[in-house]
């Protein structure tokens, strides 16, 4: 079984790397120099298409004042609905906190009443053997 190394050789390979770079930096101050020539061969805008850039702008401006106000009354719900949350969240914690003592007599009897009841509808009928 005959292995050959390959050998690499880093100067040519260095060299069309080289080129490539210099031929790419050159393709892009073309392109540029190219479009600033064309930018200075253009005439100046005219008062109408100012007006009408102001005007678009203007709508622009408006559109995202609209879009702000409903992103701000979005927030507003949003807050309003955290804050119902957590006042819920609140309120059982207090109830939670107040059924750890013990329970009146009244709520025992309850108690006692419900598992009877669930107690009937489960076992009301006797299994079969």
């Amino acid at each position: 079984m005959n292995i050959f190394t390959k050998k690499i050789h880093a100067a040519p390979s260095a060299a069309i790397a080289a080129r490539t770079t210099v031929l790419s930096a050159f393709a892009v101050c073309s392109v540029l120099a190219a479009s600033l020539a064309l930018a200075q061969n253009q005439p100046p805008p005219r008062r109408d298409d100012q007006q009408q850039m102001q005007a678009q702008r203007y709508e622009q401006v408006q559109r995202s004042n609209n879009n702000d106000t409903r992103l701000r009354e979005q927030r507003d719900a949003r807050s309003f609905d955290t804050r119902a949350e957590e006042q819920r969240r609140a309120s059982e914690g207090a109830d939670a906190s107040r059924r750890t003592g013990r329970m009146t007599p009244d709520e025992r009897r309850d108690l006692r009443r419900q598992i009877n009841e669930v107690g009937q509808d489960i076992y009301s009928n006797p299994p079969r053997r």
